[in-house]
């Protein structure tokens, strides 16, 4: 489910498309309100069809986000503990974690002290 997310937003910001549309599936919003806390997306909304509408967010005519990778699949699935996402470096990228208290990135799992599955790489 996540990579279809993904894969439909790195499609979109591909071809320069101001927004892309897919059915809600899962967990979408809470990955899609994180985009949106750490200014990958300029926002998204729920149509009455249960469809969600994403509009992506350039710079100078670039895509904000370059890099969209899912980490963990139902094969290979990829844990930290809350010392290795306290050793990684801020600067290179959001990781974003499904963690006992919910989804969100690395930084806000070592704030409250928790480590995870690593879920996807938005950079």
């Amino acid at each position: 489910m996540l990579s279809k997310i993904l894969n439909k937003l790195q499609n979109g910001y591909m071809v320069y498309h101001l927004e892309v549309s897919f059915k809600v599936i899962g967990f979408s919003t809470e990955i899609l309100d994180i985009l949106w806390k750490e200014n990958f997306i300029r926002g998204y909304s729920i149509t009455s069809e249960d469809y969600v509408r994403v509009f992506l967010r350039y710079y100078q005519g670039s895509p904000v986000c370059t890099q969209l990778t899912v980490i963990s699949s139902s094969h290979h699935r990829l844990y930290f503990s809350l010392l290795d996402l306290s050793r990684l470096a801020d600067d290179f990228g959001v990781l974003i974690i499904s963690t006992p208290k919910g989804i969100m990135t690395a930084d806000n799992a070592v704030r409250i002290g928790e480590g995870g599955e690593v879920l996807a790489y938005i950079a």
